[in-house]
């Protein structure tokens, strides 16, 4: 599990740990915590080389093998119990449901003539900008929101990253809403890999 640019990561902060606990994602966070590894794309090119899809298995000289969910589980620590990662997403509004989260909207597109490149989320670079670092007299309240925004940085680019590598998807924001909800976040990056997988 790797991340397209490490150099857009986040600074960690012992006092999210309560809400990371309360998710089940404390442990996840702490593998990857820091700088997550770059991405190895000529490994990747090589195993989608030999993916598959009428097994849903990768064949190698040794033989044939695919990921299950207790590798998942084993190797990030992301909870396989727990409710489904499902639902209806929509695109309207979501920019004010990302400041109703993190506290920060993120601005709108202003070219009327061109396509909003970004419909599905905001730059690493603008979380970076807003929540790189949590001031230390913060509130309560501002904590939680940076420690959302953590989360969300982190699970955008070593479990969910997007095709562009510069992204954080807003789908991936709604579920962290509720620090108390046990989410299936291992059955989801499970379902996540192979999509990603048979889409290349």
């Amino acid at each position: 599990m790797r991340g397209h640019n490490p150099r857009e990561s986040l600074r960690y902060d012992r006092r999210y740990e309560p809400y990371f606990r309360r998710m089940d994602l404390l442990q996840f966070v702490l593998n990857f915590k820091g700088t997550p590894p770059w991405l190895n794309s000529t490994a990747i090119t090589a195993l989608t080389d030999r993916w598959r899809p009428e097994t849903h298995s990768f064949h190698l000289a040794l033989g044939e093998m695919t990921v299950t969910l207790e590798d998942i589980a084993m190797i990030s620590g992301l909870p396989i119990e727990g409710r489904a990662l499902t639902g209806k997403v929509k695109s309207e509004g979501w920019r004010q449901r990302v400041a109703g989260l993190v506290g920060v909207e993120p601005p709108p597109w202003i070219h009327e003539t061109k396509k909003d490149p970004r419909p599905s989320g905001v730059l690493f670079s603008w979380l970076q900008e807003h929540f790189y670092e949590c001031p230390e007299n913060a509130s309560p309240a501002v904590v939680e929101r940076y420690a959302r925004a953590y989360l969300w940085n982190l699970l955008t680019q070593v479990v969910f990253p997007d095709g562009t590598g510069d992204t954080a998807s807003w789908m991936f924001l709604d579920p962290l809403r509720n620090w108390d909800v046990k989410w299936s976040w291992g059955s989801a990056a499970l379902a996540f890999l192979y999509r990603q997988v048979m889409l290349v």
